[in-house]
């Protein structure tokens, strides 16, 4: 049985082309004036089927500290990426996803979110395998078990597009 998983791991990765991708991103924040500290690590995978479609995932963990209330924040986000427009080695981007949040705030019960929506992106590619990707924004929809408190995790259909700028280094294999 190993031999067999061995095996078709090595077929599957000689033969997918650089169409796989890992990578994701990092984020630390600490404002001793007002308080708030924010922490958080983003990894993500992803598969390019051909040069306009890309599915993926992100997971993530988040820790917010805000004036003594502290939370922690757990996403699942599977995404479908449609590229729009390639110029050279700049391609624009949209993310079709479906994100989970559990949201765990140390002072209070915990609650879940959903959102479905749509990220606009861009990527720039540096060579065959290293990429710079940023997207910003949210259109869509999230619902929430309860309120939280927190504007950021407000349910509601709409768009956001302020503090919502994220960088990630992407490796395509």
């Amino acid at each position: 049985m190993k031999k067999f998983i061995l095996a078709t791991f090595i077929i599957f990765t000689t033969t997918i082309n650089a169409q796989v991708y890992i990578g994701g991103g990092v984020s630390f924040w600490d404002n001793n004036d007002d308080d708030r500290l924010s922490i958080s690590f983003t990894p993500e995978v992803g598969f390019r089927i051909n040069p306009r479609v890309a599915f993926g995932a992100n997971i993530g963990y988040e820790y917010l500290k805000e004036k003594g209330a502290r939370n922690e924040v757990f996403t699942f986000a599977p995404y479908m990426r449609i590229f729009l427009y390639s110029l050279k080695n700049v391609d624009l981007f949209w993310d079709s996803t479906v994100g989970i949040k559990h949201i765990n705030p140390h002072n209070s019960k915990a609650g879940n979110c959903i959102e479905i929506g749509v990220k606009p992106g861009i990527s720039y590619t540096f060579n065959h395998h290293f990429c710079l990707t940023a997207s910003m924004g949210f259109v869509g929809y999230r619902h929430c078990e309860r309120d939280f408190g927190n504007t950021k995790y407000e349910p509601g259909l709409g768009f956001r597009l302020i503090n919502e700028l994220a960088f990630s280094f992407h490796y395509h294999f």
